[in-house]
């Protein structure tokens, strides 16, 4: 199975990008516009897109002050399993250590989610950074 693992410094709080992570605001902020954010282990983060038929739904299956992991249930994520975890960073702010683990194969699907991530994670940092959410299309 495939995987893919990315980090990244953010020069923000490590509430802040628990924040970000983990609640309707927060995702709405760098993910997606319209999301529904559960609470807790057993919750489901509902993700919605446009011109996508179909929401996304992840189930949470840990949830800590520094680590949420989220199953995909459906859609292309069905069987995969995100796993986030905020460090802390000597000189200052974290950093977000990412793992999308569970991927059948290396295919167009694939490399189009590694560089969908790249994307995200870019809008992500803005957002904890400067509270700006991203700007989404319809």
């Amino acid at each position: 199975m495939a995987d893919i693992a990315m980090q990244l410094t953010i020069e923000a709080e490590a509430d802040t990008v628990r924040e970000a992570l983990t609640t309707e605001t927060g995702v709405r902020g760098w993910f997606t516009a319209d999301a529904e954010i559960g609470q807790g282990v057993g919750a489901e983060h509902t993700l919605s897109f446009p011109g996508v038929p179909e929401s996304w739904r992840l189930r949470i299956t840990e949830s800590g002050e520094r680590r949420l992991v989220l199953a995909g249930e459906n859609g292309p994520w069905a069987g995969t399993t995100q796993t986030y975890e905020i460090l802390d960073v000597p000189e200052g702010g974290v950093l977000l250590r990412f793992t999308h683990a569970g991927f059948p194969a290396q295919d167009d699907a694939y490399r189009n989610f590694t560089y969908g991530w790249a994307t995200k994670f870019t809008a992500l940092k803005s957002y904890a950074e400067t509270g700006k959410p991203a700007p989404f299309f319809d």
